[in-house]
């Protein structure tokens, strides 16, 4: 909806509207997105009810593209860090916006009442993107393969972290477990219902798992398997240390390249054959690609061990058929019981135009409004 950092011309895009639900956009043109968003949400944690619980979801768009930045901010990253490559220093400014408005958040939490029963949790929805769409991001997942858009770690895998007093006896550690976007509910549910003794009622089976060891003590993951594409095209599925991948992985497959670092290359077994064997000697290995094609459909198959090869640099497809089977088992099952998309169209009510251009809640309420749903319980899977 709006430039993404400066907001830049109007503030608010014509066609497509902005998103920031605030009257706040339309007076204050030209400024700095993420400043206008971060003194949003300290304002409303100085003028919260100390004494009542909140929830505060806050997103800026740093460091996503395009690398906009206040002024002034690049240059401290040449100057001071040798940032000499241009995209990557644009993104050091960008990352930098990022910095500042996390330190200012978080400093007006902890003159709060709130603080000490305060947990901050710091996620990304997704890898950076080094090539294709947004290559001009000066980003890199090194040593993780591609990225954004793709079905590949670069794009799966990303960083976070908690922080506060809820914490602090576990600062400094780290955890390699395997944690999913969808977990964040029954794992909050369950520190809150700790600390609190008050919890909502979940009516109905959930995908995510409660992870509130993992978090509040270290503890090992609980989490078996995830499913990450289920697409008629392409398709991936985690089970265990394995990760499947059906179809295509996305328009951008290789990797980052720095030049202070190991250049990552995707392996291959030596063939036998004295054709292939001369491929091989010319650097013509895997030309066509490092994945195999399952008989029974065509289909085209990669797996990877994502514990022991993160970087999914070797397809073992080929040397581990029953495990291949079982999963794409489990993909056919998954796509037995999956609920088609919907589609609403286009409610002409529900449109910016008739709330000044900002996207806002159309309805109080869903009263009379006809969800169609499928309960699945988890044992059917």
């Amino acid at each position: 909806g709006v430039d993404q950092s400066d907001m830049r011309s109007s503030g608010i895009n014509a066609e497509y509207g902005g998103d920031f639900k605030e009257e706040i956009l339309k007076k204050e043109s030209g400024q700095y997105l993420t400043k206008l968003l971060t003194d949003e949400a300290i304002r409303v944690v100085e003028e919260h009810d100390q004494s009542k619980p909140m929830f505060l979801y806050f997103s800026v768009p740093n460091v996503h593209s395009p690398n906009q930045s206040p002024k002034g901010q690049v240059d401290k990253y040449l100057e001071g860090l040798g940032i000499t490559e241009y995209d990557r220093r644009q993104l050091a400014g960008n990352l930098g916006g990022l910095e500042e408005s996390v330190h200012n958040l978080t400093k007006a939490l902890k003159k709060s009442a709130m603080w000490e029963n305060t947990m901050v949790v710091f996620i990304s929805d997704n890898g950076g993107c080094p090539e294709g769409l947004m290559s001009y991001g000066g980003h890199s997942n090194y040593p993780l393969r591609s990225g954004k858009t793709t079905l590949f770690e670069g794009a799966l895998r990303t960083p976070a972290f908690v922080y506060g007093p809820l914490v602090d006896h576990l600062k400094g550690q780290e955890s390699d477990g395997t944690f999913h976007v969808s977990d964040w509910f029954p794992t909050l549910r369950s520190i809150i219902q700790a600390k609190t003794n008050k919890t909502v009622q979940i009516v109905n089976e959930i995908d995510g798992v409660d992870q509130s060891d993992m978090i509040l003590n270290n503890g090992a993951s609980v989490r078996k398997e995830i499913l990450h594409q289920l697409n008629l095209g392409n398709q991936a599925y985690r089970m265990g240390d394995y990760k499947i991948i059906i179809g295509n992985p996305g328009e951008y497959d290789g990797y980052k390249k720095h030049l202070e670092r190991p250049e990552i290359k995707i392996k291959y077994d030596e063939p036998e054959d004295f054709l292939g064997q001369i491929k091989c000697t010319l650097g013509l290995c895997g030309t066509f690609g490092d994945y195999i094609i399952d008989p029974t459909d065509g289909a085209k198959v990669r797996l990877y061990n994502v514990i022991t090869d993160p970087s999914e640099t070797y397809n073992l497809a080929a040397k581990k058929p029953e495990l291949v089977r079982e999963m794409r088992a489990k993909l056919a099952k998954f796509q037995e019981i999956v609920m088609p998309a919907q589609f609403n169209g286009k409610i002409s009510a529900a449109h910016h135009k008739h709330s000044g251009g900002i996207w806002m809640p159309w309805k109080d309420d869903m009263e009379g409004v006809e969800i169609t749903q499928k309960i699945i319980t988890k044992t059917e899977l």
